[in-house]
């Protein structure tokens, strides 16, 4: 009788511990799958701000290239608006500047 209710204890003892991996496992999965969540929402996250952060630059980029284009212009309308008489008075002087001082 005493060695029915050892075994009988023991049995009850294996079950528990069964039913406590059991749990773990499914916990352990569960965590898992959590974790895989928060993988791909931190993935999806860092893809916007990517996102995001490519329309600023192509933004960026485009006024640069615009003031740039702008710029060009006004040196060109600027170069162009000299008369000739301004750029003879202005090689005159860069001459007169360039001549030897002992002349």
């Amino acid at each position: 009788m005493v060695e029915t209710a050892i075994l009988s204890e023991l049995q009850i003892r294996r079950r528990e511990l069964e039913n406590e991996l059991a749990s773990l496992s499914t916990k352990e999965l569960a965590i898992k799958g959590d974790l895989q969540k928060l993988e791909e929402e931190i993935i999806a996250e860092l893809e916007e701000t990517i996102k995001e952060k490519k329309l600023t630059l192509n933004g960026l980029e485009s006024q640069k290239s615009d003031l740039e284009k702008k710029l060009r212009e006004l040196q060109d309308n600027r170069a162009n608006a000299q008369t000739p008489e301004e750029s003879f008075a202005r090689d005159e002087t860069v001459e007169l500047a360039l001549q030897d001082p002992a002349e």
